[in-house]
C-alpha cells in the first residue's frame, strides 16, 4: 500500500506523514463501505489487515491495481 502514499506525495504534494494519513483514511473509508461478505476480497486487494482498517503491507494490491488502471487510461 505504500504505493498510494507515494502517489499522494508526488501528485498532490503531500508530506510523507500527510500521505500516510490520507492512505489510512482511504482504506478505512473503503473498508467501511464494503459488505461483510466481501471483506476478505477487499483485504486481498488492499493487502493484509486492510479490511480491519489497518494500513496494509505493500503487496501490489490496490496500489498495483490503481497503477495499472492509470496506465490503461493514460494518466
Amino acid at each position: 500500500m505504500a504505493m498510494i502514499a507515494d502517489l499522494l506525495q508526488q501528485k498532490a504534494g503531500l508530506s510523507p506523514e500527510q500521505a500516510q494519513l490520507a492512505e489510512q483514511v482511504l482504506v478505512e473509508h473503503i473498508s467501511s463501505r464494503v459488505p461483510a461478505e466481501f471483506q476478505g476480497i477487499l483485504a486481498s486487494v488492499l493487502g493484509t489487515g486492510a479490511a480491519a482498517g489497518q494500513p496494509a503491507a505493500d503487496s501490489g494490491g490496490l496500489g498495483g491495481l490503481l497503477g495499472e488502471a492509470t496506465k490503461l487510461f493514460g494518466h
